[in-house]
């Protein structure tokens, strides 16, 4: 039963992939943006744009809750150097221990389901005409009992910041993967497209991500905000065109909040905490925090 919401679960933020993880969530921010926001620095998120890095040096860590006692955990350095940051992260998406059975359905011994990531990032900073642009390369390994698999993915991207409008725009590609077993067409590639756009008379930063696979199936529109309350706390608010799939037109509330996020963020500049929620429109949801510490 577990494994069966672990596939509808993923398949709603993956679309076509047999690999269920292999588009989640690790950061309580990406939670709070309904999976928005591909211009807002999130360390721990394991898909983002790679030219978007933190410029201070820092250590974060998560902790996502999904349903069915699924966990995923992050940790993630990011190093500035004089005209590059590079980072170094591991994901983690641990499913549980489930029992095992014979093809005659006799109970035999335990076994764990888990996923893991190891990420290498590096981002230029924006010097020539405001433009950066960032590469990452991650390996991947994903166990079940005792089959394994194993890929590695390469992702790149940049964003060009247009300081007189306040206005930022970023392209990526992520997930050109190679496989180091025998499987094929596992995951199509993703193509975000973002803007993020500062308002004059508001505290408030707009974001718009458009996501597309290279196999054309899937189309997904992210809207997002970060609202700045003051110099320690910023509020998020998002959703996406997945509120179409997740209504099950059971609950009119359901269908509001389904595939919408909400958290906020409070800290200094030694130290940050974060707070994310998102809805699912069957009614379950996933929740998770951020810690991140400057050095």
């Amino acid at each position: 039963m577990r494994y069966l919401i672990i596939l509808l679960l993923f398949s709603n933020l993956n679309g076509q992939s047999i690999l269920p993880s292999l588009h989640s969530w690790f950061s309580a921010i990406e939670l709070s943006m309904a999976g928005g926001g591909s211009l807002i620095i999130s360390p721990t998120a394991r898909i983002k744009n790679p030219a978007n890095s933190m410029l201070k040096k820092s250590f974060s860590t998560s902790l996502i809750l999904y349903p069915a006692e699924i966990q995923a955990q992050s940790l993630a350095v990011s190093y500035p150097l004089e005209k590059q940051i590079i980072l170094v992260g591991i994901n983690h998406v641990s499913y549980g221990s489930f029992q095992g059975y014979d093809e005659n359905a006799i109970p035999t011994n335990n076994y764990n389901s888990n996923d893991t990531w190891i990420k290498l990032g590096y981002t230029t900073k924006p010097e020539v005409k405001n433009i950066n642009y960032g590469f990452s390369t991650q390996i991947y390994f994903s166990n079940l009992a005792n089959y394994n698999y194993s890929s590695i993915l390469f992702s790149g991207g940049f964003i060009w910041q247009i300081k007189k409008y306040n206005l930022n725009i970023g392209l990526s590609i992520e997930d050109i993967m190679f496989h180091f077993n025998s499987y094929n067409n596992i995951s199509p590639m993703r193509y975000m497209l973002g803007i993020k756009k500062k308002l004059n008379h508001l505290p408030l930063e707009l974001s718009i991500d458009y996501l597309f696979l290279n196999n054309n199936i899937k189309k997904d529109l992210f809207i997002s905000g970060s609202f700045k309350i003051n110099n320690k706390i910023n509020f998020y608010l998002g959703t996406s065109t997945r509120k179409n799939i997740q209504n099950t037109e059971v609950s009119i509330l359901n269908s509001i909040l389904g595939s919408s996020g909400i958290g906020f963020n409070y800290g200094d500049n030694k130290i940050l905490f974060g707070y994310g929620l998102y809805f699912y429109g069957t009614g379950g949801y996933i929740n998770g925090i951020d810690l991140r510490f400057y050095f």
